[in-house]
C-alpha cells in the first residue's frame, strides 16, 4: 500500500518501526531473521468503528452471536440460567439473529426460559434489550410508566412486553452499573485477542464511557489496566460519548465553551492508547427514504450544539448519521462551527467523521469532500442486512445506501470498519463484502457501488489509519512506519474474491511484537510478544519509581 514500492520481498524492523525494503536491508546484520515461506505480508487492519468492551464482555457473558431464531436462544438462556444461583442475572448480548428486526422475545418467554431469574439480553444492534419479569420491577417500570426519552413497549393491554428501545434501556444500564475496571481489562484482552487473530493491529472503540455493564465512568482506567499487564493485543483508539461534555468557563479566547474538564481532546496519548474523536449520536438505526421521517436520538438543536461545541474544543467529531437528513444536519453544524472560530491552530484538521453513512444522496458528495469528511462504512452490514435496507428504503433511494465507490470517485476517503458486535469483525470478511455487495439471498446490492479489492484493502489499511488521523504512522509498509503487519495465506487482491473471506491469517506482528502466530511461522523466531514488551515496560517504569523513590529518600 505504499505508492513509492507497490511490492517488495524484503522488510527490515527495528525498535518497532520498518527500516527498509529490499535492497536497505538485504545483508545487513540481524537479531532475527524470518523466511516467511512464501505469505502475504499486508499492512495491520484497522477496525475504524467497533465496540470493543462490549464485544468482549459478549464473550465472556452469555454470548447470542452466533444463536439463530428465538426457539434457540431462549433455549440458550435456559441452559446458561440452570448453572447460576437463584439470585444471579442472566445477561446476555448479540440476541436476535435469526429474527426479523420487528420481532422480539417477550417478559414471559424470558420469565419461562430463565426460570423467574432477571434475565437482561442486549440486541446485536445495541439499539434495544429485552428483559424478563424480574427486571422489570427491578428497576420500577410498570404499565403507568413514561420514560423521557426512548420506549417501552407494551402489549394491547398496555402492559410492558419486556421491549426497552435506545434511552430507556439507561434504566437497566444505571440499576445494574458499571463492570469493574478488571472486568473491562478482561474484555479487552479477549476481544483483542480475537482481532489479532483475524490480523487487526489498532482499532477505534466507538465510544467509551457511555451508560451499562460493558462500559464505566472510569473506562479510560480499564485500557490503561489492559496495555500495562500485556492484554492489549492491538493499539487502541478511544472515541467519548458526547453525554460526557459539560460546561466549561474557559478564557473568551478559546471559545471553548463545553468539552472534557482540563480542556482534554483529540490526540492525547501515544501510539498504543489515545483519545480519538467526540461521538456524537445524530439518529439511530433506521435509515430514511421508506417515510422520509427522521430518526433522531436527541434535539436536533443539542446535537448542533455539541457537534459545534466539539469542534471548537479541538474534538475530531465522529457523527453517527444513518440518515441523509443527519449528514444534513451534521454538515450545517460544521459549517456554522467553521464560520465561528477556526479549528485551533496547535491541533492538526480535525479530519471529522460520518459513521455509518447509511444514506447519502448525491448532492451530498460534494459537501462531504470540501468539509474534508471520512465515510467510515461497514461493508459487512451488506452482506448481513442488505436485504433488510431493501424493505427499509424506497426502492428508487437503493443504490444510496451504504455507498462506496461513489465516495471515492468523489474523492471522499472511505475507511473500513465492522461495528462489532453488531455484525461479523473479520477484516478480510469486509474486504470481501465491500467488493461483491452480495446480500445473504444472493443479490447484488447497488452494483455500481461495487468497489476493487485494492481500494478494499486501502479502505482497512490506509484509509482507516486515515480515519484515526495516525497514516503518518501506519497504514503503509514503508520506511518509519510502524511495524504493524499481518501475514496472510494469499493475496487478496488477486484472489477471486469470493475466497477473500477464507483467507488464512497466519501470523500478526503489531510494533513488532507478535500478537498472534496461528499456524505457528514465528515460533523460535527470536521476536517477542505483545505481553512480553508490556511486561519490560512495567518492569521499567517500577525501576525509574524506584530510582525516584530512593533518590527522595536520600534528599
Amino acid at each position: 500500500m505504499y505508492p513509492l514500492r507497490p511490492a517488495a520481498a524484503a522488510i527490515g524492523i527495528w525498535n518497532g518501526l520498518i527500516v527498509g525494503l529490499d535492497e536497505d536491508v538485504r545483508g545487513l546484520p540481524a537479531a532475527a531473521t524470518l523466511d516467511a515461506d512464501g505469505a502475504v505480508i499486508v499492512p495491520g487492519f484497522h477496525d475504524a468503528h467497533c465496540h470493543t468492551t462490549s464485544y468482549g464482555l459478549g464473550l465472556v457473558l452469555l454470548d447470542l452471536t452466533d444463536v439463530h431464531g428465538a426457539a434457540a436462544i431462549l433455549e440458550a438462556v435456559a441452559d446458561y440460567s440452570a448453572r447460576l444461583d437463584p439470585q444471579d442475572w442472566v445477561i446476555g448480548t448479540g440476541y436476535g439473529g435469526g429474527m426479523p428486526l420487528s420481532e422480539h422475545l417477550t417478559r414471559d418467554e424470558l420469565d419461562r426460559a430463565g426460570g423467574g431469574r432477571a434475565v437482561w439480553l442486549t440486541h446485536f444492534a445495541g439499539h434495544s434489550c429485552v428483559v424478563s419479569s424480574a427486571v422489570l420491577t427491578a428497576v420500577g417500570i410498570t404499565s403507568d410508566t413514561t420514560p423521557e426519552r426512548g420506549r417501552i413497549g407494551v402489549d394491547a393491554a398496555g402492559r410492558p412486553t419486556g421491549l426497552l428501545e435506545e434511552a430507556a434501556m439507561d434504566v437497566v444500564k444505571d440499576h445494574v452499573g458499571p463492570s469493574s475496571v478488571e472486568q473491562l481489562a478482561r474484555a479487552i484482552d479477549v476481544a483483542t485477542a480475537r482481532y489479532a487473530s483475524e490480523g487487526i493491529t489498532s482499532f477505534t472503540d466507538a465510544g467509551i464511557g457511555c451508560p451499562g455493564l460493558d462500559h464505566s465512568p472510569v473506562e479510560m482506567a480499564a485500557y490503561q489496566r489492559a496495555r500495562a499487564t500485556g492484554r492489549l493485543r492491538a493499539r487502541a483508539q478511544l472515541m467519548v460519548h458526547n453525554e460526557k461534555m459539560h460546561e466549561l468557563a474557559s478564557h473568551a479566547d478559546d471559545a471553548i465553551e463545553r468539552g472534557l474538564d482540563l480542556g482534554l481532546h483529540t490526540g492525547l496519548g501515544d501510539g498504543w492508547l489515545s483519545l480519538g474523536a467526540m461521538k456524537i449520536w445524530v439518529d439511530g438505526l433506521g435509515v430514511e427514504g421508506a417515510d422520509g421521517s427522521p430518526d433522531w436520538d436527541n434535539d436536533p438543536e443539542l446535537l448542533r450544539r455539541d457537534i459545534i461545541a466539539a469542534h471548537r474544543a479541538g474534538w475530531q467529531v465522529a457523527a453517527h448519521a444513518m440518515g441523509d437528513r443527519a449528514v444534513d444536519l451534521v454538515l450545517e453544524a460544521l459549517e456554522t462551527a467553521g464560520k465561528a472560530g477556526p479549528y485551533p491552530a496547535q491541533v492538526t484538521h480535525p479530519r471529522h467523521r460520518i459513521e455509518h453513512g447509511g444514506l447519502i444522496r448525491a448532492d451530498q458528495l460534494p459537501r462531504l469532500r470540501q468539509a474534508g469528511m471520512t465515510v467510515v462504512t461497514q461493508p459487512i452490514l451488506i452482506a448481513e442486512y442488505g436485504d433488510l435496507f431493501a424493505e427499509l428504503v424506497a426502492a428508487e433511494r437503493l443504490a444510496e445506501v451504504f455507498r462506496v465507490q461513489s465516495l471515492l470517485d468523489a474523492g471522499i476517503p472511505v475507511a473500513g470498519s465492522s461495528d462489532r458486535p453488531v455484525a461479523a469483525g473479520s477484516p478480510l470478511r469486509g474486504i470481501q463484502a465491500m467488493v461483491q455487495r452480495l446480500t445473504a439471498s444472493g443479490t447484488v446490492h447497488a452494483p455500481a457501488e461495487r468497489s476493487t479489492a485494492a481500494d478494499a484493502l486501502a479502505a482497512y489499511t490506509v484509509g482507516a489509519a486515515r480515519a484515526a488521523r495516525a497514516e503518518p504512522q501506519r497504514g503503509t509498509l514503508a520506511p518509519r512506519m510502524a511495524a504493524d503487519l499481518v501475514l496472510l495465506a494469499d493475496d487478496p487482491v488477486t484472489l477471486p474474491a469470493e475466497q477473500v473471506a477464507d483467507i488464512e491469517v497466519l501470523a500478526t506482528i503489531a510494533g513488532g511484537h507478535v500478537s498472534h502466530d496461528g499456524a505457528g511461522l514465528l515460533t523460535n523466531s527470536g521476536l517477542s510478544t505483545v505481553e512480553m514488551a508490556a511486561a519490560a515496560a512495567a518492569e521499567a517504569a517500577e525501576a525509574a519509581e524506584a530510582a525516584e523513590a530512593a533518590e527522595a529518600a536520600r534528599a
